[in-house]
């Protein structure tokens, strides 16, 4: 099979775009024929060697990539969740060794979900580690509903624009912070207001929250505590600051015993197929979208690792596989 690999950790010049030996499906696993993979930020991260949790990666050659979406063609000892023929979309589990810049990919069943017929690989392929994370961060641990009041930071990005559509999907009243230019790409998203961060910080704009999830890293606990309502949780999915670490500390102590006081909480996205069924039915029902800033072939990755560093794509980066 073709794929795109690394034989050491560097820049650029150290991705290669040739053949592999196809991988087999281990107990509990499915090989799939892959059709599109998005590109992630913790790809490039890995190629340049700082990756991490690349410890549990395994020898080189390492090919990169987590997301995607294709055919299930072969199913492994005690496989049982999917038939040959399906078309199916996820993550590769933290274990699972990434792998998806290729032809094919052996992965665990209970990382995929089924694709909606009337959702292509491409729109499919974009979902899985972006809107997982902004999934579990709303849902999962937010318990986000019917007239929550949430604001999410980096709304006009990948997991930003995912966290956006679900926020609204489930009721709540959603304040979209981004730049000037990026508002009606927001409101198109289904947010109710918008807030440029470049002419004034958000907790300047907003009343009481429920949930503030930074998507990007930009703002602490201490910075956002103020505008959080009584139980409100500020989530990140970047510790960026001592002040949230404390917080995770002892978040759990705070729900247990008070139940009432502002808390952090960090998502770090899990590979889990059943959360991705419940994605999968809201974008069949038109009520969630993927927004897709570019598509290259698989072998032009290393020009859409170079977007994906430029921090300047709004929305996913796919590969189109075939």
């Amino acid at each position: 099979m073709k794929a795109v690999y690394i034989t050491k950790y560097g820049g650029s010049d150290q991705l290669v775009y040739g053949p592999l030996q196809r991988p087999e499906p281990k107990s509990g696993q499915v090989l799939v024929r892959v059709r599109a993979a998005a590109v992630n930020p913790r790809d490039w991260i890995l190629r340049d060697g700082r990756y991490v949790f690349k410890f549990a990666l395994p020898r080189f050659p390492i090919i990169l990539g987590s997301d995607l979406s294709g055919e299930v063609v072969k199913c492994g000892p005690s496989a049982s969740r999917f038939r040959t023929g399906d078309e199916v979309f996820g993550m590769q589990p933290f274990l699972g060794g990434m792998g998806a810049y290729a032809e094919y990919v052996a992965i665990d069943e209970t990382a995929l979900a089924r694709k909606p017929p009337s959702i292509s690989h491409v729109d499919a392929a974009a979902v899985p580690c972006a809107g997982l994370t902004a999934w579990q961060a709303l849902v999962n641990i937010g318990g986000v509903g019917q007239a929550t009041r949430v604001t999410v930071c980096g709304a006009s990005g990948g997991v930003g624009s995912y966290a956006v559509q679900f926020a609204k999907a489930r009721g709540a009243r959603v304040t979209a912070v981004c730049s000037g230019p990026n508002a009606d790409l927001a409101h198109s998203l289904g947010a109710d207001a918008v807030v440029d961060y470049k002419t004034v910080h958000f907790t300047k704009a907003v009343g009481e929250q429920d949930i503030v999830f930074d998507a990007v890293g930009r703002d602490s606990f201490r910075i956002v505590a103020p505008v959080l309502a009584s139980g409100g949780r500020y989530i990140t999915t970047i510790p960026g600051a001592s002040s949230v670490l404390a917080s995770l500390a002892t978040g759990a102590l705070r729900l247990a015993t008070l139940g009432r006081k502002p808390s952090a909480h960090l998502v770090l996205v899990r590979a889990n197929g059943d959360d991705l069924e419940q994605i999968a039915t809201l974008m069949a029902q038109g009520r969630v979208k993927s927004l897709i800033d570019s598509r290259y072939p698989l072998a032009e990755a290393r020009a859409a690792l170079e977007r994906s560093r430029s921090w300047r794509s709004r929305g996913k980066i796919v590969l189109e596989v075939a």
